[in-house]
């Protein structure tokens, strides 16, 4: 008996639903219900004649295809063996297909440990250097063309990388010689046998005379490539939105879906904009915030629930406070509003974010689980870099010792470890003793193990000489010595910059623990690591447990009360090193996360952010001006910055505002060179050195002791005392180099020299560099990989 497959659709959901022939765009507004509406289509088609295995729908991840299989299956009691990924579907093509693909015998899908296996054979078979060039590195950039359809005969006209070219080369003849693919191979391989072979084409097209894609704004060139073979007789219907376009980053082109209705001429458009998860109050805002972009179908989401609750806008001084003040409204809405704590979600634009966060939450005793990540103090960089640090403490630390020995890689074989564990047991003594000990390293530093070993052992005694008394001043130096940020900037490219931030988080986490305890040394910062990581608060999924997770996470999901932290200009837009920000990618990113909630949704900046030791003012997000102000409840819980005030300097100022903050800075009691000051008054007149000594770039601790000091010459001196105290910038005759001067550094290229600061013997550097990063590097350890411009 045929059902009604429109029964609880609204009318521009009918309409999709009931469109058969034909290219159809169906435009698909957060909470919109899409996904009802692609499996209510599908089954109006079969219930029109069309069986089940002649439609091909497409989505992104193999949870998706299997909730429409039980939905169209619930609905009409019958399988669809073609709701699929577009892995998975070219998977099933090459199957059919194997014969046209030139192996000798039927293929295998290379799985991930198969496909570096096959990889180092790569390297060595070509005759690099397998230190030299990273296995994971030549994966990505083949993936990288393979997504581009660039075979190896057509790389060399687009990209100017020879090692990986001649790698690429290799591995594809290997491939075919061995008759395997890799999971990109899944999409090139299909898109080769179509474009070559129009008979076969035109079978396929035939075999699915409907096509349905999901996300389609997800699709990057091969995917899309895919739809225009196979969709040759037009009915394809893609659903999508362009406003929640967020992974250009990974390949994807948001003009696929901005050019559907040009590709495929005759097009039907629909737009679904009812939403059905989010108050009237959270989609104004999300609207306000993306109508910002020029890249969009216009639509204009809507609701029929009530207004609802504002959206709440939390300012504090920093990012400690920031995760404080979270914990606690999180506590607040768990025992006093009695909301399961599974109904909280806290979002952060970059994994770095979360420890704060986590600490906080561990603190209070609060249950959380991280979804799709590692939790902070588990995280690799993060383990290498304490890894360190506990051998400093306790040379004895075998664990530890073999976690560090070949990271950065050194090429230290296992049989040389054995011989260093065997010899420190005769020796009574612990491993590094061994390399400190010219007799002993001697006896075991010979052949190819010499070099490696003598490294290490060089590296040993610089760290060894480190002074210990104040934690986050060690772990920088542990930095400098190691090279540990150059190798994760350079052994995952894709992750780099992430794992960067992750180093610089330990380092503010220091600073903080250095500020707040009088023993601030090395040892007792380990001792609060261990403590907060014993804490058992993981959960299951199923348990009752706030959720975190990044941005890019929470596509797809929905949660009562939503909590989107660091909502800061440089964090949320996100600036990159060496990369101009793209900033309407960034506001559909904002978008997502402002639609992810249901009922309450939460905002929280940090006046001043501190990463690496480096403390830095932030303005308030540029997303933050585009909300209506009556949409926000303003808690300002900051001593530094009104956020009302900064807001509306924001609206009226430039579209992409710099640091507004600083002229509130000093409030109404000093005048920033100003020509009517009296040059005698210091209570009214400060320099540019000055000012950057009161705390505009400074430490966390010092910045917020000296910027609390307001409003007369006594707060002038305050501040200036603080600074001081810190280390203010002040050129030395012994310096090296001199603020202004061009500086080149061996890892991080040019640049210019801001200022240098802290006494002779523990000088430190900072330096702007070209690729718009800045760093404060510990001049010792630096300056072997310094030179003048």
């Amino acid at each position: 008996m045929p059902i009604d497959v429109t029964a609880g659709l609204n009318e521009r959901q009918i309409e999709a639903v009931r469109h058969t022939d034909g290219p159809l765009l169906v435009v698909a507004g957060a909470g919109s219900g899409k996904t009802r509406v692609i499996t209510h289509r599908v089954a109006n088609l079969i219930q029109l004649g069309t069986r089940p295995d002649r439609i091909l729908s497409i989505t992104f991840t193999n949870k998706a295809a299997g909730e429409m299989k039980e939905r169209i299956e619930k609905l009409l009691g019958i399988q669809t063996p073609w709701i699929t990924t577009f892995h998975s579907a070219g998977l099933r093509i090459l199957k059919l297909e194997h014969s046209r693909l030139g192996f000798d015998h039927p293929f295998t899908v290379l799985d991930e440990d198969d496909q570096r296996r096959l990889v180092r054979r790569v390297i060595k078979e070509t005759g690099l250097d397998p230190k030299q060039v990273d296995v994971r590195q030549v994966i990505g950039q083949i993936s990288r063309w393979k997504n581009r359809l660039l075979t190896p005969d057509k790389v060399r006209d687009v990209d100017n990388a020879d090692e990986m070219l001649l790698c690429y080369r290799r591995y594809h003849e290997l491939t075919q010689i061995e008759c395997v693919c890799d999971f990109d191979d899944l999409l090139l391989r299909p898109v080769q046998l179509f474009e070559a072979d129009e008979e076969l084409r035109l079978r396929y097209q035939e075999r699915f005379p409907y096509i349905l894609i999901d996300e389609y704004q997800d699709t990057n060139e091969a995917q899309y490539r895919l739809v225009r073979l196979l969709g040759g007789h037009g009915n394809v219907c893609a659903t999508g939105d362009p406003d929640q376009a967020i992974y250009g980053w990974r390949g994807a082109d948001i003009n696929n879906i901005l050019s559907f209705e040009k590709d495929f001429p005759g097009c039907t458009s629909v737009l679904l904009e009812q939403n059905y998860r989010s108050t009237r109050t959270i989609l104004r805002a999300a609207q306000s915030v993306v109508e910002h972009n020029t890249q969009r179908k216009e639509k204009t989401i809507f609701s029929e629930k009530e207004d609802g609750e504002p959206i709440v806008l939390i300012t504090v001084d920093d990012q400690d406070d920031e995760a404080m003040g979270i914990a606690a409204a999180c506590q607040h809405l768990h025992d006093r509003d009695n909301r399961p704590y599974k109904d909280i979600a806290i979002f952060y634009r970059t994994n770095a974010q979360s420890r704060a966060i986590e600490e906080w939450l561990i603190r209070r005793g609060l249950p959380y689980r991280i979804l799709g990540a590692t939790r902070f103090y588990d995280r690799r960089e993060v383990k290498d870099l304490l890894g360190y640090a506990r051998l400093l403490i306790n040379p004895r630390d075998v664990v530890s010792f073999e976690r560090i020995v070949n990271t950065p890689r050194r090429g230290i074989g296992e049989r040389t470890l054995e011989i260093l564990r065997d010899m420190a047991i005769d020796e009574d003594c612990a491993i590094p003793e061994v390399l400190l000990e010219d007799a002993l390293l001697d006896r075991v530093a010979v052949g190819r193990a010499e070099r490696p070993l003598r490294g290490l052992a060089g590296v040993w005694r610089r760290l060894a000489a480190i002074d210990r008394s104040d934690a986050s001043r060690c772990l920088r130096a542990i930095l400098d010595i190691t090279t540990l940020e150059e190798f994760h900037l350079q052994d995952d490219p894709e992750q780099g910059q992430e794992r960067q931030r992750n180093l610089g988080e330990v380092i503010s986490a220091a600073e903080q623990f250095v500020a707040s305890h009088p023993d601030g040394g090395l040892e007792a910062f380990l001792d609060h690591v261990s403590l907060i990581t014993a804490v058992d608060n993981r959960t299951a999924s199923d348990e009752d447990a706030v959720v975190l997770m990044t941005l890019h996470a929470s596509k797809g999901l929905e949660f009562p009360v939503v909590f989107i932290s660091g909502c800061e200009q440089g964090v949320l837009p996100l600036v990159r090193q060496g990369s101009t920000p793209d900033y309407e990618e960034e506001r559909r990113l904002m978008y997502v996360g402002i639609t992810r909630a249901q009922q309450r949704l939460f905002l929280s900046r940090s006046v001043v952010r501190t990463q690496f030791g480096m403390s830095k003012r932030n303005p308030p997000s540029m997303f933050l001006a585009e909300i209506p102000d009556e949409c926000i409840e303003h808690r300002d819980r900051s001593t530094l910055a009104s956020a009302r005030g900064d807001l509306d300097d924001m609206r009226e100022g430039p579209a992409y505002p710099i640091d507004s903050l600083a002229r509130r800075l000093i409030d109404d009691d000093l005048v920033v060179d100003s020509p009517a000051a009296d040059e005698d008054d210091e209570a009214n007149s400060l320099s540019t050195d000055a000012l950057r000594a009161a705390g505009l770039l400074t430490s966390g601790s010092a910045l917020k002791a000296a910027l609390r000091a307001k409003g007369s010459a006594q707060g002038l001196a305050a501040r200036r005392s603080a600074a001081a105290a810190d280390g203010a910038p002040v050129v030395l005759a012994s310096d090296p180099y001199r603020p202004g001067q061009a500086i080149r550094h061996l890892s991080f290229g040019p640049g210019t020299v801001r200022e240098l600061r802290g006494p002779s013997a523990d000088r430190r550097i900072t330096i702007d560099f070209a690729d718009g990063s800045s760093r404060e590097l510990m001049l010792q350890f630096a300056a072997n990989k310094l030179s003048p411009a």
